[in-house]
């Protein structure tokens, strides 16, 4: 397992798509700074659209989907918190597209180059392959989340100098993990639709589509049969599923919706994985 595990970490290093999708990584972090900038320009310029802006980050419930992200207004003169900014972009749903894109290149470049077919034979055990590149990919989106968060603190530094403060707390980890394990239970997912397809092009696709929040009408559809059963539940799937959880985990929140996030993160991740385990130990290798 251990060896697995080594020419797994070892392909993923020496593939060209692992470092394109950590340059591009480091680009949206940059791009990100950039449209905070221009936010926060147009809230000096304008009051009317700064009051605007204040009244919906004061009373920000988080509940949008979508590639989305908060300006604190309090940025346009006075101190920028630089773990407040990374963890604004790490919750808009960037970070989550390029690992979205990464697994579904990574689980499935695999059945284009006879990878599989060359050391299937000499496992007792082929479910082990899908657990060995989940450990390959937990490394990837632990290097993509500290390539974003840094190249945002750096950039901020370089823009707006000495205004951008770092402070570290037990909140700025706590969110990090949760935030971890929830992009971590993405990849994990897309490993799984990899699986059942064998096709790259359409795990890539679903995964794009959930977290721009094109599956908001299923969902609500979903809960209207489940109000229609049983009212008294006010039950909303969307709060069990990544991407809300992604969207509504941010730097500061209360311990439930922290509890929430690491939870799901979880479940997807080990549910996903032990399916991944069971469908590639079942079916032939082609």
């Amino acid at each position: 397992m251990f060896n697995l595990i080594r020419m797994d970490v070892y392909r993923m290093f020496h593939s060209i798509s692992t470092w394109v999708i950590l340059i591009f990584t480091a680009g949206l972090a940059v791009f990100f700074i950039m449209m905070t900038d221009m936010d926060l320009q147009a809230i000096a310029d304008d009051q009317q659209y700064a009051r605007q802006m204040e009244a919906e980050y004061e009373d920000n419930t988080d509940t949008q989907l979508g590639i989305y992200s908060d300006t604190n207004p309090q940025w346009v003169s006075g101190d920028i918190d630089a773990a407040e900014l990374a963890g604004s972009g790490i919750k808009s749903g960037l970070l989550t597209l390029l690992c979205i894109i990464f697994a579904a290149l990574f689980m499935s470049a695999e059945q284009k180059n006879g990878y599989i077919k060359n050391i299937a034979g000499q496992l007792p055990n082929r479910g082990v392959l899908a657990l060995s590149k989940m450990t390959a990919a937990a490394l990837q989106v632990f290097l993509m989340m500290a390539v974003f968060a840094a190249v945002i603190t750096l950039s901020a530094m370089i823009l707006w100098g000495d205004r951008v403060c770092i402070r570290v707390s037990a909140d700025l980890f706590a969110f990090l993990g949760v935030q971890y394990l929830l992009n971590l239970g993405f990849v994990a997912l897309i490993q799984l639709l990899c699986v059942l397809t064998r096709s790259s092009a359409f795990s890539m696709t679903a995964g794009i589509l959930m977290i721009m929040g094109l599956t908001v009408p299923f969902y609500s559809a979903f809960n209207r049969v489940v109000l229609h059963f049983r009212p008294e539940w006010n039950f909303d799937i969307s709060r069990y599923m990544l991407e809300q959880n992604i969207v509504q985990t941010g730097l500061g929140s209360a311990g439930d919706i922290l509890a929430r996030g690491c939870a799901v993160g979880c479940g997807f991740l080990l549910m996903s994985t032990l399916l991944a385990i069971l469908i590639v130990k079942k079916r032939d290798v082609r």
